[in-house]
This record gives structure tokens, C-alpha cells and sequence, in this order.
């Protein structure tokens, strides 16, 4: 019976050591108080998006979690100097929420317009960093983007864009 005992105590330890060796490889840090995200940004040829990895405090919820890493892209690319920012100097994030559609509506302050440069290209780097910087972070909770600003919905960014929807990753 002991014997038994101490099998199925050898076989669970090399199941779990197995599983958080899956987990570890898909992205996730080996601390679990800290996790591995990717910020898309602009790449130097201003027509491709490129990724710095950062790792962050793995703190409260997947709401709080996905502030953070809004809060990482909004600082702008540290280990890479030929990355672009995609989101306008001073912006904030007034709330982040995610509702039962999986669904995240992001609600930035009105910076996020009136410092944008402007253009087509910059509007849609900026939609599509804060999307797929979300989508590919929390896959099971977050599939689809919502941008308000200062409370609001807006009809676009910076005049090209319509953001009056829900936007998938693309």
C-alpha cells in the first residue's frame, strides 16, 4: 500500500513539473508573480510591427493585468531604440473593464487624440497595437477591443478610423 502511495506521489509530481514546463514555453514566466508580455510596436520602416517582450508583476485580475500592459505600450519601446511608439505622449487610461463577450473596453484620456499625429497609417498602428497587444496577452478573456475616450465613444482617432465598434486583431 505504501509502495502505491509513493508511485502515485512520483507519477503527480513529474505530471505537474510537466504541465509548468508547458506553461513556462508558451510565454508565460517561471515566477508566478511576474508574467511575460508582448507590446506591439511600430517597426523603423514605419509598415511593419514588431514585438519587445517585457515581464511584468502578475498583479490582481486579468482587468488589472491588462491596465499594466496598456501602461507598458503607452511607456514606449525600452530594449529596442528602432521601435516607433504607436500611442501619443500623455496619454492615460482612464478605466479598462471586459465584459461576459469577452469584450475589453479601453477608455483613454483625451490625449490619445489630441497629441496623435495624425494620418492613416499612425491611427491604424495605434488601433492595432492596443488591440493585438491585448488579444494576444489574454486569449481566453479579451477577443475583441472597444476605444473610448475621456468617457466616450468616439467615431475615430484621428479622422480616418472608425472605432464606433468592436475591433477584432488583425
Amino acid at each position: 500500500m505504501a509502495l502505491i502511495f509513493v508511485c502515485f506521489i512520483v507519477i503527480l509530481f513529474f505530471a505537474i513539473d510537466s504541465m509548468l514546463a508547458q506553461e513556462t514555453e508558451e510565454g508565460e514566466s517561471s515566477d508566478e508573480s511576474t508574467m511575460n508580455i508582448k507590446l506591439l510596436y511600430l517597426g523603423p520602416d514605419g509598415n511593419t510591427y514588431l514585438t519587445e517582450y517585457r515581464e511584468i508583476a502578475k498583479y490582481g485580475n486579468t482587468t488589472d493585468q491588462a491596465k499594466i500592459a496598456l501602461l507598458e505600450l503607452i511607456r514606449g519601446p525600452i530594449s529596442m531604440t528602432n521601435l516607433v511608439p504607436t500611442i501619443p505622449k500623455g496619454t492615460q487610461i482612464r478605466e479598462l473593464f471586459i465584459d461576459r463577450k469577452q469584450c475589453a473596453y479601453v477608455d483613454f484620456s483625451r490625449e490619445i487624440t489630441q497629441n496623435h499625429m495624425g494620418g492613416v497609417t499612425a491611427e491604424l498602428s495605434t488601433i492595432s497595437s492596443i488591440v493585438n497587444t491585448l488579444t494576444a496577452n489574454f486569449p481566453k478573456d479579451i477577443h475583441k477591443v472597444r476605444i473610448l475616450v475621456n468617457g466616450k465613444e468616439v467615431r475615430t482617432l484621428a479622422g480616418h478610423i472608425d472605432i464606433t465598434k468592436p475591433i477584432y486583431p488583425f
